[in-house]
């Protein structure tokens, strides 16, 4: 376990304090239904990621699982991470962390908003540290798959209309050299479905405005936790109407024009490229 004052960690702890920022801040600013349908993403995506096999450590107790829900949900926007930190330090591999007690947290939480044990903004606020921790060790789970000729997923958001922009800039990056898999017209779970699955590394979104910014932002949320290893670029009309939500979006690039998309997907082809397997 790498030392907790190093200059790693210190950066670790910046990207999840500004995660978790972005992500509260996005909440702020969606409809109340936008952001249930986010918190609901986090919690039940994650759930599902439950395992019931390990030892002492890597395995907890109910009551341990509920101390940590009561650290996520604290004033103290570390403590949560404090918690994580520390059954690492007692043994708990990053696997266990992952299926164990996050996802057992996420379930216990979503037992407790069902139950009304928390109110709605205590489990936006836990669930929004449960991304943040995960968005964080993320990194340590890229899958090794090796895609040799520049490639990338180009998609619009669920329920999105304006879908020629799409394949238009698809032809275009196909004319220089990139081999682009489109998805249009495809429901939030067939969406991530085939994006979870797919070898690229790198996924275009488009979407057109403010209407289309719930589905978006759970969009990124299903595919930071499916696929860590994933680049997330967006284009479109949302860019220049709604700059203050793209911003917290947690995004790896965003641009309005064209030049702008080659150079960021180009970027971000190298980023891919020199990623460990």
């Amino acid at each position: 376990m790498s030392d907790q004052n190093s200059p790693r960690a210190a950066r670790d702890e910046d990207r999840y304090r500004q995660v978790q920022t972005d992500v509260l801040q996005l909440k702020a600013r969606l409809p109340e239904a936008d952001v249930g349908d986010i918190v609901s993403e986090v919690l039940n995506r994650v759930t599902a990621l439950r395992k019931v096999n390990g030892d002492r450590v890597n395995l907890p107790t109910r009551e341990k699982v509920e101390k940590l829900c009561y650290a996520l949900i604290s004033d103290d926007m570390n403590e949560g991470a404090a918690f994580i930190h520390d059954v690492q330090e007692e043994g708990a591999t990053l696997e266990a962390v992952y299926l164990n007690y996050l996802a057992e947290a996420a379930g216990v939480l979503g037992e407790w908003w069902d139950d009304d044990h928390v109110t709605f903004l205590e489990v936006t606020i836990g669930s929004s540290r449960i991304y943040a921790i995960m968005r964080d060790l993320g990194y340590l789970f890229v899958p090794d798959r090796l895609v040799e000729v520049k490639s990338a997923i180009f998609a619009t958001t669920p329920n999105e209309t304006h879908v020629l922009g799409v394949q238009m800039a698809a032809d275009l990056f196909g004319t220089e050299g990139w081999n682009i898999d489109v998805m249009t017209g495809l429901s939030h779970e067939a969406l991530v479905q085939q994006i979870t699955q797919s070898p690229y590394h790198i996924l275009g979104l488009s979407a057109g405005g403010a209407h289309s910014a719930g589905a978006l932002a759970r969009l990124i949320v299903a595919v930071r936790l499916a696929r860590p290893d994933m680049r997330i670029f967006l284009s479109g009309q949302i860019v220049q109407t709604c700059p203050d939500l793209v911003t917290v979006m947690d995004l790896d690039g965003a641009a309005d024009d064209i030049e702008d998309a080659k150079r960021i997907l180009q970027d971000l082809w190298s980023e891919s490229c020199a990623q460990p397997s």
